[in-house]
């Protein structure tokens, strides 16, 4: 199942991967199983950790299907060096205590930048499965994560603000030569991305507008 950039799937022993999958945050006090209202999907704490926002968007999702989540527990933990245009990125491997018993998680996941209405993108590419079978489904999970794509159009808009800054702060008189503020922030965070989060380039060939140590 599809939409955009948005892919679910499934197999057939518990098994699910979510590519793209992603909400919008309000940043107030965490709150649980409360619905979606004007295009905000969470209330959740910016300054909370990516482990703890992770969790507590994993509980949400759990609380408003009727399902139980307990005992969530990261075992691994790797932050990506990315550009501040990008918020926070990390990838990890978690276990929680779910419907189906226990299961282990994998991914990357991501939580952008406050924008000026008091919000932000939450972004993941997440792997789940029963902790029975999730070494032996790993290494799929790993190969459609590398699979994974978005077209920079789309992954533009993915990444810019859920609010839009003023358009005085965004548009600046044009002439020959000249740019409008912004276009090349927005540029490098959407190849950035690309190159770091989906298609997992080690640091050492990354440019270093985008975390590594190769020239622009």
């Amino acid at each position: 199942m599809g939409q955009q950039t948005v892919i679910q799937m499934t197999g057939p022993q518990g098994e699910t991967v979510s590519l793209g999958g992603g909400v919008v945050a309000r940043n107030a006090a965490f709150q649980p199983a409360q619905g979606a209202a004007n295009g905000i999907d969470i209330s959740m704490p910016y300054v909370a950790t990516l482990p703890q926002k992770l969790a507590m968007i994993l509980q949400h999702g759990a609380a408003i299907s009727g399902k139980p989540f307990s005992q969530f527990t990261v075992t691994s933990a790797t932050p990506l060096q990315l550009p501040a245009t990008l918020g926070q990125c990390g990838r990890f491997v978690a276990g929680f205590s779910g419907q189906q018993g226990s299961m282990k998680i994998m991914g990357v996941f991501c939580s952008l930048p406050l924008d000026s209405g008091g919000t932000y993108k939450n972004i993941w590419l997440l792997a789940q499965a029963p902790a029975a079978v999730a070494t032996q489904s790993a290494p799929t999970a790993q190969a459609i994560f590398g699979s994974y794509r978005i077209p920079p159009a789309w992954l533009q808009r993915k990444l810019a603000p859920n609010t839009a800054p003023a358009v005085s702060a965004r548009v600046a008189p044009l002439s020959s030569g000249s740019i409008v503020p912004g276009a090349q922030a927005i540029d490098t965070s959407v190849n950035c991305f690309d190159l770091s989060v989906l298609r997992e380039t080690p640091t050492y060939d990354l440019p270093k507008s985008g975390g590594g140590a190769k020239p622009d």
